[in-house]
């Protein structure tokens, strides 16, 4: 048990400076979706070789590669539109709206599945909403003392918006396909097959965007992101040591999703001199709480 707890704080330090390096690069000014693709080819390749190095080959039912697909792409988005928003907003705010998303999945499996709406869920969904307004108000109210000409435009609101909203859904929906390949009792037998086309399908998708913009790339945009799917390779082998050595997963998660949060926030305000209004403030407070909530429902 001991040494499960260690690498539930391992996992919660891994993907803490997961979200805190990505604000480094974006520093860097590196170009986003190069950062994107760089992480899914490097996540891909590690993938595929923990699926050939298993022994078995690659095998993978065609309906699992079409589950995939879809939402291997809509983890690639979500990590682009997170990259861009932290250029224009506050890295702890984009870095709790990637945690808060994992409600969107709990409620989709309400719906389809049938689970059962318990009053923790019910709390964390209400938490989450108020979490968002306060957000928002407070980001609206932070732009506006520093470039009031922008905010009354209201182009930099509504581009903030809509990042958190794709953000948001398309991030959520990423893990979802986990949850149908888990309901077909496959989860176990194609997990690292499944990650391999998962990571590929977002790899293609943002070098198809590459392409068309004919997007400048650099050498530190892809070192950046090789560090960054180290960390979140990193902090997923964590988590799942952290489950095989016995440690509940009830403590797995929230130390993990909450562990990266506190690192995200501090780095925040400590390295990258990101300061927040009180509402900004209150709705990271509250978001905190609904992350905390859902990982234990």
């Amino acid at each position: 048990m001991g040494s499960g707890i260690t690498f539930c704080f391992l996992g919660a330090l891994s993907f803490g400076l997961l979200g805190s390096v990505s604000k480094v690069a974006e520093r860097r000014k590196c170009n986003a979706s190069v950062i994107v693709v760089s992480c899914c080819g490097w996540a891909a390749l590690f993938m595929l070789t923990r699926t050939l190095s298993i022994g078995n080959g690659f095998s993978l039912p065609s309906k699992v590669v079409w589950v995939a697909i879809p939402f291997g792409i809509c983890a690639a988005v979500a990590f682009l539109a997170f990259q861009r928003s932290i250029a224009i907003g506050k890295v702890a705010v984009g870095w709790l709206v990637m945690n808060l998303s994992a409600g969107v999945p709990a409620v989709v499996s309400i719906w389809i599945y049938k689970e059962r709406l318990t009053w923790l869920k019910s709390v964390a969904f209400a938490l989450a909403l108020v979490s968002l307004w306060f957000l928002f108000k407070g980001a609206g109210t932070e732009r506006s003392e520093s470039e009031p000409a922008a905010n009354k435009k209201g182009i930099w609101s509504g581009l903030w918006a809509l990042l958190m909203l794709i953000i948001l859904v398309t991030n959520g929906m990423s893990a979802f396909g986990l949850k149908i390949i888990a309901a077909w009792g496959l989860s176990q037998s194609v997990t690292f097959p499944y990650l391999t086309v998962w990571y590929a399908a977002g790899f293609l998708c943002i070098s198809g965007l590459l392409f068309f913009n004919r997007s400048k790339m650099g050498w530190e945009d892809f070192v950046w992101g090789a560090a960054i799917a180290a960390l979140s390779i990193g902090g997923q082998v964590s988590m799942g040591k952290a489950l095989a050595a016995s440690v509940p997963g009830n403590i797995v998660f929230p130390v993990a999703m909450g562990g990266s949060l506190l690192v995200v926030v501090l780095a925040g305000r400590w390295v990258f001199g990101e300061r927040m209004s009180w509402l900004s403030a209150s709705g990271v407070l509250l978001g905190t709480s609904a992350v905390l909530l859902l990982s234990v429902s």
